[in-house]
């Protein structure tokens, strides 16, 4: 019960407006693609694709979810986005590793290999890898295609009573994209990833058709600035738009998702009369293989859990 309530916290009470604690992401952290001299992005691109030809970087699919919403009784990489070519999400990603490699080797004259981690669940798990094998791994080397099983939690109702799948069973749901360290542990996958030599890894969503995987430019500038950890991100559309942003609150940088603010925080411009709150977050992250090893090994418990409301057949 410890658990469901530490979970169920916020809910017990009337969330805290952030306004007041939010300041913008500060100029000296940050790049803008629309901005940056084209030459400087030419050297970002140059060492992305350096790191890539030297076999150190990886990148890390999360995909447990089903294409319920899309539709389909099947995973979402599987699903079929309607272009003339008929291509899968899987293959589209898969297809854009290989000219990656490609152009790395291209540019810097040695062949490196993007290894490529998928985070499945329970029920997506044993159809993903079919997939794969059906398909010969869309001219990627096996080798290098790693698939891992996120975790489960229990459900429960909102009165904190335990859901049953079965008499004899517990309902249980995939712990989410935050439980995505806790899956790097059990599945041993930072000792893998230190086998290979891999350095940086960039982490991203299945159902994100327009990914730029293992992005050189965004790697080169996160190099750059030394970053351990870092979270591209889009301009918002208008002011009002359903997405997290990014933003400091108190001096830590972190997201603050649209429904913690106020609309006239929102609509607040800037001296160039630009959205204040405009980076909207779109779950494409970079990490260092340090940064990880150091949540998974020594800040994991400190993560806050939060609620999913999902409906669900029990018992």
């Amino acid at each position: 019960m410890a658990f469901f309530k530490a979970a169920t916290e916020s809910l017990d009470c009337k969330a805290d407006k952030l306004d007041n604690q939010m300041l913008p992401v500060p100029s000296d952290v940050f790049g803008s693609i629309r901005t940056t001299d084209k030459y400087l992005l030419c050297q970002y691109e140059n060492e992305g694709l350096k790191q890539i030809s030297d076999g150190c970087v990886a990148v890390l699919l999360l995909a447990g979810g089903q294409g319920t919403r899309l539709g389909v009784p099947y995973p979402k990489g599987m699903y079929n986005v309607g272009l003339p070519s008929g291509k899968t999400l899987y293959q589209l990603q898969a297809e854009h590793i290989v000219r990656l490699q490609q152009m790395a080797e291209e540019k810097h004259g040695k062949k490196g290999d993007i290894s490529w981690y998928i985070m499945t669940s329970a029920t997506t798990s044993k159809v993903t890898s079919e997939f794969f094998a059906k398909h010969n791994y869309f001219g990627l080397d096996e080798r290098n295609v790693s698939f891992f099983e996120q975790q489960t939690l229990p459900c429960f109702t909102f009165d904190g009573k335990i859901v049953l799948e079965s008499p004899c069973s517990i309902a249980k749901a995939p712990d989410g994209n935050g439980g995505l360290y806790r899956a790097l542990r059990h599945g041993k996958i930072l000792e893998n990833m230190e086998s290979r030599g891999i350095t940086y890894i960039h982490v991203y969503c299945v159902d994100n058709v327009l990914v730029k995987m293992a992005d050189p430019v965004y790697i080169g500038f996160c190099i750059s600035k030394k970053a351990q950890c870092g979270n591209k991100v889009v301009r918002k559309a208008f002011p009002s738009e359903p997405v997290g942003v990014l933003c400091r609150v108190n001096g830590v940088y972190q997201v603050v998702e649209y429904s913690e603010i106020l609309p006239e925080t929102a609509e607040k411009l800037n001296a160039a009369g630009e959205l204040e709150f405009n980076a909207a977050n779109i779950a494409n992250h970079f990490f260092t293989l340090d940064f990880l090893n150091t949540v998974v090994r020594e800040k994991e418990q400190q993560l806050k859990h939060h609620v999913a409301k999902k409906e669900d057949s029990i018992l």
